[in-house]
């Protein structure tokens, strides 16, 4: 974990010394974040009827744009350094005692490359292809109240992927992004036991892998200066 923030801080303060000639956005932004009927690599049949799902998405970051690709400079290369995300989501059965909700809670950091390009004055398009470091991934069950949960499963550093777009216009940022990590979660309360395991003993899967996959779709609006 140090070896990791020691890195991207060395990342961090090499582009701001190569971009500080550029203009580089520092924008934050929240909003929704569906996940997936696909998360822990079941489909929606797997999930009981009536069930509901949302969640909710905030990030800070910067791009930097490093390299002019054409004379009118209105296309650049860059880095999309999201500094902090937050995301949780929620698979809610319902308050029967057989009924087992989902609270999921992930933060973390994301770094790659991006593609910038600016039709006119003040408005721009971005696409970036980013590694997602987890700091924390937690899935909490509950019962009736997301505070109800007396377990739940983590995992630390586990690595995914995220692709996405953005529509900027002056202070104003729009931005859609699919999603992607496996972290493997385990228990708490009880070391050796994973999340993953239980869901393919349910469903007959012998040797599974104990990594769990989550895939969210996130829908952002917010603020780059």
């Amino acid at each position: 974990m140090k070896r990791l923030t020691i890195l991207f801080a060395v990342i961090f303060l090499s582009l701001t010394a190569i971009c500080q000639e550029l203009n580089n956005p520092v924008y934050f932004r929240f909003g929704y974040s569906d996940p997936s009927w696909n998360y822990f690599g079941q489909g929606k049949d797997y999930w009981a009827k009536g069930i509901s799902k949302f969640g909710g998405n905030f990030e800070v970051g910067t791009i930097f744009l490093i390299q002019r690709l054409t004379p009118a400079k209105n296309m650049a290369i860059g880095i999309d350094a999201t500094y902090l995300y937050a995301n949780f989501n929620d698979f809610y059965m319902g308050e029967k005692p057989e009924d087992v909700n989902l609270g999921i809670y992930r933060v973390g950091t994301k770094l790659g490359p991006s593609f910038t390009y600016s039709p006119i004055d003040k408005m721009a398009f971005d696409v970036y292809v980013k590694a997602d470091v987890a700091w924390a991934a937690v899935v909490a069950p509950y019962e009736k109240k997301i505070d109800d949960g007396d377990d739940y499963y983590l995992d630390y550093l586990p690595v995914g992927l995220s692709t996405g777009l953005n529509f900027r216009y002056g202070l104003l940022m729009l931005g859609v992004e699919y999603n992607t990590i496996s972290p493997q979660l385990e228990s708490d309360d009880n070391k050796g036991t994973y999340l993953q395991d239980g869901i393919n003993e349910l469903n007959g899967i012998k040797n599974g892998s104990k990594k769990s996959k989550m895939q969210n779709l996130n829908f952002t609006i917010g603020m780059c200066f």
